[in-house]
């Protein structure tokens, strides 16, 4: 009986994970979508208005935040995929990994939805400060928020999930694409520090182009075929 029950268990748990090799699939594969949609809306935006230094305009901005909405809960689900299924020795850091993904979905969410229902009901002319409150221009209070959700949380949560493809040398690709898109996420924050906020567009760049790409890879490394069901297994 005990080992009959051991042998479910490890079915259960076996199936298990691999339920969150196909969440983490999907998810990787759902961002990829989405952040190329994304990158092309901003593009339609500021082609519209020939002008780069100037908030992107609606109706591209709403869209565009409508976007962000949908994005971060997939995130988070990435990210929940990518703890399940990482080696036990890498669990400590992909949990910390968790837990970033889930601040910096929560700050990203509302903002934009705060941006989205509140931000666009109010007359800036009616209420003193509104810029410094509400604005995508520099420097504004939920423009700060924002920057932390993606350049601080988003980054270092990319960055302590690096340990959970160690050992996978199909997972090249994945290691050097974490690494490389956390890293330009925080040193995006040189732009709001030294008050060049177009230095910035070193994080944008970080969390969209080169984060989209790595989902790529990293969702071919969730459907492969490994000798153990973890994303550690050579």
């Amino acid at each position: 009986m005990n080992a009959k029950a051991a042998g479910a268990n490890r079915r259960s748990e076996d199936s298990a994970i691999q339920r969150m090799r196909m969440l983490g699939a999907w998810s990787a594969r759902a961002i990829f979508l989405i952040e190329v949609v994304y990158v092309a809306v901003f593009v339609a935006g500021f082609a519209s208005i020939r002008n780069t230094s100037d908030p992107l305009p609606d109706p591209y901005l709403a869209v565009a935040e409508i976007l962000i909405l949908v994005l971060a809960p997939i995130m988070v689900c990435l990210m929940l995929a990518i703890h399940q299924c990482a080696p036990k020795e890498a669990r400590p850091f992909t949990q910390v990994a968790l837990g970033w993904m889930l601040a910096a979905a929560a700050f990203t969410i509302v903002v934009h939805f705060v941006q989205l229902t509140v931000a666009r009901h109010i007359d800036p002319a009616t209420f003193p400060g509104y810029a410094r409150i509400f604005d995508w221009r520099w420097p504004s209070t939920f423009y700060a928020i924002d920057i932390v959700a993606w350049d601080v949380f988003f980054g270092l949560s990319l960055l302590f999930a690096v340990p959970a493809f160690a050992h996978r040398r199909d997972a090249t690709l994945v290691r050097r694409g974490l690494i490389l898109s956390g890293s330009l996420c925080l040193i995006g924050l040189i732009g709001p520090f030294a008050n060049v906020i177009a230095l910035r567009t070193i994080g944008i760049l970080g969390y969209t182009v080169v984060f989209g790409l790595t989902c790529l890879p990293l969702s071919r490394t969730f459907k492969a075929r490994t000798p153990r069901a973890d994303l550690g297994a050579a």
